[in-house]
């Protein structure tokens, strides 16, 4: 029985490497500098040619605009602005934002 399993995984082991050597590529021809210097230069100029993709344009200051409750104002009437994550603030007199509590 052993010798059976021997030779049956001798024989899978050589049928499997000469299917693996039969599907490998067979050995190309080697290619002079001045053809190798040609491809190389051929693929430089098809990528200078290529479109280059645009610079995307800067935002304005209108893009960054947060939402405006209109129904909520601050303390001294000021106009309460939505944070990006939900919390509501206002721009006080000195130019900084003022967070207001979830409560109010």
């Amino acid at each position: 029985m052993k010798t059976i399993l021997i030779a049956l995984s001798l024989y899978l082991g050589l049928f499997y490497t000469t299917q693996t050597l039969a599907q490998t590529p067979g050995p190309t021809e080697k290619m002079s500098v001045a053809d190798r210097m040609a491809k190389a230069r051929a693929a430089k100029a098809e990528k200078r040619d290529q479109p280059l993709m645009t610079k995307p344009q800067k935002a304005t200051p209108a893009d960054y605009k947060t939402p405006v409750d209109k129904v909520l104002k601050g303390p001294h009437g000021e106009v309460v602005h939505e944070g990006e994550r939900g919390g509501k603030y206002y721009i006080n007199k000195n130019g900084n934002k003022t967070y207001l509590s979830s409560n109010q």
